[in-house]
């Protein structure tokens, strides 16, 4: 497997186990088994905001994507749809910031804060799973061998610090806050 699609997949994880961890957040909160921890919630909230859609997304865009479209002409209406689903993605993930600053503020807006977190992760599922099931196969039968040094030196510049690899030290802290802050299984502080 070429470096970069094993990197798109740890990135595709890391995202899906915040994502986790919010509704299971969310849920506990809901059932009253937990209360709501800004500190923590923000954390992860910014992470949405922060890795997939400054970082993730144009990196899929300006280098996989391209290059997949220019060896496989036929992708290109779904490379399109996936594009306008990453803009989708970031007016998804401010509407989550906005209802979290919200619910913050008044705890009669727990419900709306709810909404918008599945809303989002329910997008985002589908989302990855287009990319996972469809593109990253086609990226493999469709692209030559030197296509891929650009996207995978593209795709280990700025890695994601869920994964555990070279990151910048934004991302580094964000990630420490969020498993230093978050209870297990999503990370280290106890319940």
């Amino acid at each position: 497997m070429h470096k970069s699609l094993a990197v798109i997949r740890e990135e595709h994880r890391a995202l899906a186990g915040v994502l986790h961890g919010l509704q299971h957040l969310a849920r506990q909160i809901a059932a009253q088994k937990r209360a709501p921890d800004f500190v923590l919630l923000r954390a992860m909230v910014g992470y949405i905001l922060a890795f997939p859609v400054r970082l993730h997304h144009p990196k899929e865009d300006q280098h996989l994507f391209s290059a997949l479209r220019s060896r496989d002409p036929g992708i290109s209406p779904l490379l399109a749809e996936l594009e306008a689903e990453h803009v989708r993605d970031r007016e998804y993930a401010r509407a989550l910031e906005e209802a979290l600053a919200h619910y913050e503020r008044t705890a009669d807006a727990f419900p709306a804060f709810a909404a918008a977190l599945e809303r989002y992760a329910a997008f985002q599922w589908a989302h990855m799973r287009k990319e996972e099931d469809f593109v990253l196969p086609a990226a493999e039968r469709a692209l030559r061998p030197d296509d891929w040094p650009a996207i995978d030196a593209a795709f280990a510049a700025n890695r994601d610090p869920l994964v555990g690899v070279d990151v910048s030290e934004e991302f580094r802290e964000l990630f420490a806050r969020i498993m230093s802050a978050a209870p297990a299984p999503i990370g280290s502080a106890r319940s």
